[in-house]
């Protein structure tokens, strides 16, 4: 380790209205270019962009991601694929989001999902400020390494790396750049202290705040990345065996003295250390299949949904739901729509029609099967009827961590917690990072009587709430953690 993460279709009039529009990403029967989905070993991007340049761009990101690799093991090479959608240029991707934004990142169905424009941006010979995608991409790959995170070391570590690059077209990575902004912004107004970065919550803060802790999380790391390299590579293997982070840290910096002064020392010095690595063969196998017109409205909701700017709320949930309405009256049974539009409208009524039409016209497609165990769950269906559609989901979908996490839960809510043990597992495996998979662990070594093992999961949960997560989720989590450490008090002692 050289460094240390609702089935109810309502119908609605669609007027396209698009006919001559060249600047909408739209589907090709409406004038837009072709879409494809290209499958690489660790990304499924789906694009406009040409057969040839969308290949690039899923090689590109495969590069990417084995060179953020690189912060920890040249062979480390964890499970698990992110998701792309790429708009093939800046005035396509601007009907989304607001026409600064070149690209963003966000949580999807199966984790980190990279959205950016891809002319000039991703596929170029001069690639533009790529270091949001970076940043998540780093969260992603860090939480198979490092089992416990406190805020501080996550975000500063996902900084640290967010200013990956590489060395003009030969095989070298460069990592440790300085982040200019954050380098500027701690010489013009100072940092926190470590202890003050201990405490940091991230709910509630304002704007300065988090530009303060971010500033000083990213400080603190690349100091001891540079200065206390050893004692830092510590730092993190105790981490990755779980242990409590604050008493890692004071086992792995044992003795040394004056930690602030040296960072005071290592800024004024503008000394910094910049690992130059060679970069591995990344694979070159790609399998690409078009995609028609149903999925591309499916996409379009999406992006609707999901895209930053000023557009409210529900002005976008109505743009998404006339692209669904869209989809769904060209294919009925496209799996991407009807369960985004499941998502999206609160009746529930005519869902479990709806999931049981989708599973007979695509008895393949795991998600049709979840969205059936979902449907049956808010209509009080059968729990024989909600497991088999679970199991039937995980089967069809084995690396899929949320269908294992489903079907876990299932079996904890029905107080079959042995069945249990092997799906919530293999989702904590593919997921380690994912707070409610964690907590869903925990629930069920806690049912089998593991309390010490239960306790340390949900220890894992609370690390891994980062700020997108619900402030429900927050807060059922520490409840339960806090219920787990009574229970166990006898067992294993209480830890800061």
């Amino acid at each position: 380790m050289n460094l240390l993460r609702s089935g109810l279709w309502v119908v609605l009039v669609f007027a396209t209205g698009c006919a001559g529009l060249k600047t909408r990403a739209t589907c090709p029967a409406e004038g837009g270019a072709p879409w494809r989905e290209v499958t690489s070993a660790h990304f499924r991007v789906k694009t406009n962009l040409n057969a040839e340049a969308a290949t690039q761009a899923a090689l590109e990101l495969e590069k990417f991601r084995r060179g953020l690799l690189l912060a920890w093991d040249s062979e480390f090479d964890p499970p698990g694929e992110a998701e792309a959608i790429i708009v093939r240029n800046a005035g396509e991707f601007g009907e989304f989001t607001d026409s600064r934004i070149a690209g963003y990142a966000t949580v999807g169905e199966n984790g980190p999902l990279l959205v950016m424009s891809g002319h000039g941006y991703l596929v170029s010979d001069e690639p533009g400020d790529q270091s949001i995608q970076a940043h998540e991409l780093a969260h992603y790959l860090s939480q198979y390494v490092l089992l416990r995170q406190p805020t501080w070391l996550a975000e500063g570590l996902a900084t640290y790396l967010e200013t990956i690059h590489f060395k003009g077209r030969t095989a070298e990575v460069i990592l440790g750049r300085p982040q200019r902004w954050f380098l500027g912004y701690v010489r013009e107004h100072g940092w926190l202290t470590l202890e003050e970065l201990w405490s940091w919550d991230r709910t509630g803060q304002s704007q300065a705040e988090m530009q303060q802790h971010y500033a000083s999380a990213w400080l603190w790391v690349h100091y001891l990345m540079n200065e206390h390299a050893e004692r830092f590579a510590d730092f993190q293997a105790r981490l990755a065996s779980a242990e409590e982070p604050r008493q890692a840290f004071e086992a792995a910096f044992r003795g040394v003295q004056d930690l602030a002064g040296g960072l005071r020392t290592y800024l004024d010095t503008g000394r910094y250390a910049i690992l130059t690595i060679p970069l591995p063969e990344v694979s070159s196998k790609v399998e690409v299949r078009d995609l028609d017109g149903a999925e591309i409205h499916a996409i379009r909701a999406q992006l609707f949904l999901r895209s930053p700017g000023d557009t409210p709320l529900e002005q976008r949930k109505q743009k998404a739901l006339q692209e669904l309405a869209q989809a769904l009256s060209e294919d009925p049974m496209n799996v991407s729509a009807a369960v985004l539009h499941s998502e999206l409208t609160a009746e529930s009524s005519q869902q479990l029609g709806t999931a049981r039409a989708l599973v007979k016209a695509r008895p393949e497609d795991g998600r049709a099967w979840s969205m059936l165990a979902r449907a049956l769950g808010a209509e009080k269906g059968t729990a024989e009827e909600q497991e088999q559609a679970l199991v039937r989901a995980a089967e069809l979908r084995p690396k899929h961590a949320s269908t294992l996490n489903s079907l876990a839960w299932f079996y904890a809510g029905t107080q079959r917690p042995e069945k249990a043990v092997d799906p919530a597992a293999r989702a904590v495996k593919l997921a380690p990072g994912n707070a409610a998979i964690l907590d869903t662990y925990a629930a069920v070594l806690f049912q089998l009587g593991r309390c010490p093992e239960a306790l340390k999961m949900q220890r894992r949960a609370a690390d891994s709430l980062h700020e997108r997560a619900p402030e429900s989720l927050r807060r059922s989590i520490h409840e339960t953690l806090g219920k787990y450490e009574q229970s166990c008090r006898s067992e294993v002692p209480k830890q800061p």
